[in-house]
């Protein structure tokens, strides 16, 4: 058994006693993978065998964070769009004048399967030196069924050989392929004759979302193309109301959904809608701040809704472009009024219930053993210090990494 000890407090993210669940001065004893028990070190039962131990060094511990939305596996570059954007175009311009999305999928199409995975570990790398140990990757840059297939590969083969578990989601439905330009009845019927079929045989995704915009897909064919997930046993997650108010969020409410991304255009109504389903909202600032939102997503709102919210990167090349789920977070918070304990719950507890994982983001027995120490003895340094990494520990599946 690992034993963990000498912190200042260790935060279970249990929302128990505290937002946080704080023990302060309290350890952890994995068992293997698993927690085997949180507490003060006066309680600790005599008959844990501790046979490794992890002096915390007088910082805190916490789960091992999750980013629930990433957009990876991706190839190419769109440093040009970002000057464009800077002289006054818009993400919907240049999507529709076949820029955007269709800039990656053209380099994620002539990127070998071995040259997207080295690419992804790469970022796997990064994202776990600051105490990363759960990503969502997502599909939807291949947008053919061989390309789609072989980024939902690189998943399955990252979550087999990186210590970071890789939650694999299928987003044929990110946009309209040049072979579908204008087609898109057409492009939604392929989505869910050939390509979900072929994702629910080879078992390569857990989950099914779908881009609802302007220019993108609309309700009616996002709900085609999710009922079908759903016969096929996906999960399913809608990217909603982030560039206009388009019914995304009606939709995913509608379905069940376990989250929407972003919802910069999010109403009232259409928070109690998805209070009610509890579907999960992503706050991904990073992308309203990449992009310059004339909208902030509004978490005051979701919070008087008493809707739960998730933190996470929304890490791409085009509108995200940054794998730094510290810095999400912060500007979560001063970018979109969650208040700081939100954030840290955003990207730990909420962050898995965004992924439907009930085994992580919280330190209670019987749970993930994944846990990060960190430097500082508060939480708040993950949110407060700006490209700074304060993580000195990350322990993956009970095993220091």
């Amino acid at each position: 058994m690992l034993l963990i000890e000498n912190a200042s407090a260790i935060y279970t993210m249990s929302e128990q006693g505290d937002p946080l669940g704080a023990v302060p001065n309290g350890e952890v004893i994995c068992d293997g993978a698993s927690v085997r028990w949180v507490g003060v070190k006066a309680e600790r039962p005599a008959d844990l065998m501790i046979t490794e131990t992890v002096d915390a060094q007088g910082g805190c511990v916490l789960p091992g964070l999750i980013d629930s939305h990433t957009h990876l596996p991706f190839a190419g570059d769109r440093a040009e769009e970002f000057a464009l954007r800077a002289r006054g175009a818009t993400y919907a311009e240049i999507m529709q004048a076949g820029g955007g999305i269709l800039t990656t999928v053209k380099a994620v199409r002539g990127a070998p399967a071995e040259e997207l995975a080295q690419r992804t570990a790469a970022e796997l790398d990064l994202m776990l030196a600051r105490g990363v140990t759960t990503v969502e990757g997502k599909s939807g840059y291949g947008l053919s069924t061989p390309s789609e297939l072989k980024c939902l590969e690189v998943h399955r083969q990252l979550q087999e050989t990186h210590a970071v578990d890789v939650c694999s989601t299928f987003l044929g439905a990110h946009a309209l392929p040049p072979e579908f330009a204008n087609d898109l009845d057409g492009y939604t019927d392929h989505v869910v004759q050939e390509m979900l079929p072929a994702v629910a045989e080879q078992g390569v995704a857990t989950a099914c979302d779908v881009f609802v915009e302007q220019g993108a897909f609309t309700p009616a064919h996002g709900r085609k193309i999710l009922r079908a997930a759903k016969d096929l046993n996906l999960a399913i997650k809608v990217h909603a109301e982030q560039l206009s108010h388009s019914g995304g969020a009606r939709l995913a409410a509608e379905m069940d959904a376990l989250s929407v991304g972003h919802a910069e255009y999010v109403t009232d109504d259409d928070l109690k809608h998805l209070a009610e389903a509890n579907v999960v909202c992503e706050v991904l600032a990073t992308a309203q701040v990449f992009l310059n939102s004339p909208k902030a997503i509004p978490g005051a709102r979701m919070r008087q809704a008493g809707v739960r919210m998730a933190v996470a990167t929304d890490f791409n090349p085009g509108s995200a472009y940054a794998s730094d789920l510290h810095l999400a977070a912060g500007l979560a918070v001063t970018q979109c009024g969650l208040n700081a304990e939100e954030a840290l719950l955003g990207i730990t507890a909420r962050a898995a219930a965004a992924l439907g994982l009930d085994d992580r983001g919280v330190l209670r027995p019987g749970k993930l053993a994944d846990c990060v120490i960190l430097r500082s003895p508060t939480p708040f340094d993950l949110l407060y210090r700006w490209s700074h990494n304060p993580v000195a520990r990350v322990i993956k599946r009970g095993r220091p990494v």
